[in-house]
């Protein structure tokens, strides 16, 4: 029953903790790790690339060094007014360099028919985004960075309970067939004495003498026969 049992929720519980385990290592893992920066995507300007909802991991820039490495194509973070503390993720579509050596970017969401009317310096910068998540933003929202700690721990006690599942199983399964093949080979005994049993009991007269040689005459099994009255002569 239990080896049933395990068999039938093995995929269900390797997909569950592997979506899980997955979702975290991205959103919440990797970037502590990394020093990257998760963010999530409040409008569909960039969709369907980055559908509303999404979570952007993003490697933070700083200055004109860092922007230097930025070319056409790149999505990126940005803050449009100085005043107001609202984040941009767009992609480039234009890189321009002024007589100082300083550049500045164009930009556009895919989903927009147009560019953005302001070019973005490189003081405005924010970070690169390095992947997505698609709608896992959702989910981080509703998560402090305390809840999602917890579901770090949560999850890899999880995998080691299961992990020490499978063994636990593995051992059993193994140590099963042995005991079975004990109880066949006992079996297979008592049939194999029950047939020479059988067969001396059925060939008697026949095993006394090997294949090919004849008993003698005076060695031949008799029978005895049953005395019958001799006939008077007439």
């Amino acid at each position: 029953m239990t080896t049933v049992l395990r068999k039938t929720l093995h995929p269900l519980l390797v997909l569950a903790l592997a979506a899980v385990a997955a979702l975290l290592l991205a959103v919440v893992v990797l970037p502590l790790a990394l020093g990257w920066v998760p963010l999530t995507v409040l409008s569909g300007s960039m969709e369907p690339t980055v559908p509303t909802g999404s979570q952007v991991v993003i490697a933070p820039l700083e200055g004109e060094d860092d922007a230097a490495g930025l070319s056409t194509g790149d999505v990126v973070t940005f803050m449009p007014r100085p005043d107001d503390p609202t984040l941009v993720t767009h992609r480039i579509v234009g890189v321009a360099v002024d007589g100082e050596g300083r550049r500045s970017f164009t930009t556009q969401g895919d989903a927009n028919a147009a560019p953005d009317a302001e070019p973005v310096t490189a003081t405005q910068l924010r970070g690169l985004v390095k992947y997505h998540v698609p709608w896992a933003g959702y989910a981080a929202t509703l998560l402090d960075a305390e809840q999602k700690r917890s579901g770090i721990v949560l999850v890899a006690a999880a995998l080691f309970g299961y992990a020490l599942w499978q063994l636990v199983g593995a051992v059993r399964d193994r140590a099963r067939p042995t005991d079975e093949s004990a109880d066949e080979s006992a079996d297979e005994s008592t049939d194999a004495d029950r047939d020479a049993e059988r067969d001396h009991g059925a060939g008697g007269v026949a095993e006394q003498f090997p294949a090919g040689e004849q008993a003698s005459p005076a060695e031949a099994p008799t029978e005895a026969l049953p005395l019958v009255p001799a006939a008077a002569g007439r």
